[in-house]
């Protein structure tokens, strides 16, 4: 019987996401994308550049897709193999999402423990994570321009990553799931840390998780670790992979998956709260016309930017650490601020051509990103020249 992702989701995952949701522009930014994106260029790429792994190509690992699939509740995707040296496996698409698993990735990964990554990002798929990281990966990879443009700021450039990290703890779980247990997914991790199958010698996984639960302590006991911490993680997409095989490991432990294998756990159906955030509609194509409950300015900041995710024991956040002059820039405009040269006409009629010149340069960069085209560039220049 398949088990739904609601009963396994990471908690931080189901938090990081509301959290992105609530920060300012993410509305707007998603609504941009979804105009311009079409998964079809995906298929244009795999189809014409990479292996389609198929019962007839490779079957050894097309065959190991189907119980992982039926297990999770989804559609078989499809599997392409990439010619590329860093071990990786990755998800992309909307409706019909594929997975990419790279050569080095069979250079690294024993074929045992193949299966575990496939779960993964299967995992992704079931966990609804596909369409977001997607577009996360898109904006993220080209920041520079995109975020000139004014579409992507700091909050939600830094809030993407965390959402990102998080999630790859819920498609952990479902690796831990297909497993049974959490030993070939905190392998893994070790596998990706380091470990290739050339490596010779004594290899611990209880030291290797030791060191996790050193790390853990090294941040919780200091708040300047603390910030190390924030400062070196805010742009990754994983979380370090020690830490990820201590949760798997924790989890596997917890009532929580021993109710999921036995069955015994609470199968009612999801709530009608639970589906806004995780459904099959999650991703916004139905939410973004609609009218939303209005959100306190920056309330979704108070996750990323000096506040923990958890609360303080009389029930509310502490700051973590000041963020307010990073972050204030993307908020909103001062009310007291006042235009330059307002008792001056020349210099006001200076100050609207330098307008136009930054509205030409934004969007030029979103022409030179593909986001809008050239006929659409041409007459937002005409618009604004006045042609």
């Amino acid at each position: 019987m398949a088990i739904d992702s609601s009963y396994y989701v990471h908690e931080s995952d189901k938090a990081a996401l509301n959290a992105l949701k609530a920060i300012p522009g993410f509305q707007q930014l998603m609504k941009a994308l979804m105009k311009i994106w079409n998964e079809r260029q995906f298929r244009i790429l795999n189809m014409s550049g990479r292996i389609r792994i198929s019962e007839n190509q490779l079957p050894q690992y097309y065959n190991m897709l189907p119980p992982i699939c039926e297990k999770l509740g989804i559609d078989v995707p499809d599997l392409y193999l990439e010619l590329n040296v860093n071990p990786n496996a990755y998800t992309y698409g909307d409706t019909t999402p594929f997975i990419v698993i790279t050569s080095g990735l069979l250079d690294t990964m024993p074929e045992e423990l193949i299966p575990t990554v496939l779960a993964h990002e299967c995992g992704h798929i079931a966990c609804h994570h596909v369409l977001y990281s997607t577009m996360g990966r898109i904006l993220l990879n080209s920041t520079s321009s995109i975020m000139r443009s004014g579409l992507l700021t700091m909050p939600l450039m830094i809030a993407f990553y965390y959402w990102m990290r998080c999630s790859e703890l819920s498609a952990d779980r479902a690796a831990v799931i297909y497993d049974g247990s959490a030993d070939k997914m905190s392998e893994v991790c070790m596998r990706f840390a380091g470990l290739d199958k050339n490596v010779q010698g004594v290899i611990s996984k209880d030291e290797f998780l030791k060191q996790a639960e050193e790390y853990r302590e090294i941040v919780k006991n200091s708040t300047w670790d603390k910030t190390l911490e924030f400062l070196t993680l805010s742009t990754k997409s994983h979380p370090l992979t020690a830490v990820r095989a201590l949760e798997s490991i924790e989890w596997a432990q917890s009532d929580q998956f021993k109710k999921i294998m036995d069955g015994t756990y609470d199968q009612t159906p999801a709530s009608d709260d639970d589906d806004d955030t995780f459904g099959n509609d999650v991703f916004g194509r139905d939410d973004f016309g609609k009218d939303k409950p209005e959100e306190k300015p920056g309330s979704g900041l108070k996750q990323f930017f000096g506040f923990d995710m958890d609360s303080s024991s009389d029930g509310e956040s502490k700051p973590l650490f000041d963020f307010s002059k990073f972050t204030s820039p993307f908020m909103k405009k001062k009310e007291d601020e006042e235009p330059s040269h307002t008792a001056d006409a020349p210099a006001s009629a200076s100050s609207g051509e330098v307008d136009v010149a930054a509205e030409l340069r934004k969007y030029k960069a979103l022409l030179d990103d593909g986001i809008i085209t050239q006929e659409e560039f041409d007459a937002k220049k005409k618009q604004l020249l006045g042609l």
